[in-house]
């Protein structure tokens, strides 16, 4: 629920209030506050979210997630570009479109050993 509809609640609410048993202008502020800040954890997150992702770019990532059919579909490769569409957050790996949230790990198994 946005700031908006949290208004529109209000209003209507106000509109169809028992008289005999009103509400406090205190208890509309309080419900205020709690969407106010409800409201503002959420961008807080999102910013968290496609900061976290765009830091990805050129890392090697891991990935499982369902297909169109239902079927898992796991893989693997480096993090191309980052898109943001609305609330949602994809990554491109190795030219594969891939929800953010399916990843499931960020690097590699094998280490590299130099020999003298």
């Amino acid at each position: 629920m946005d700031f908006d509809e949290f208004v529109q609640i209000l209003a209507t609410e106000l509109k169809y209030q028992d008289p005999d048993d009103p509400v406090s202008g205190t208890e509309y502020v309080s419900q205020l506050a709690q969407i106010s800040s409800l409201s503002a954890l959420s961008e807080i997150s999102t910013s968290v979210t496609n900061a976290s992702a765009f830091s990805l770019i050129g890392q090697e990532v891991t990935y499982s997630a369902t297909d169109t059919s239902g079927s898992t579909v796991t893989g693997s490769g480096t993090v191309l570009s980052v898109t943001v569409s609305g609330s949602n957050t994809y990554v491109n790996v190795d030219g594969t479109t891939v929800d953010y949230s399916s990843i499931t790990k960020v690097g590699s198994d094998s280490t590299t050993t130099s020999s003298t």
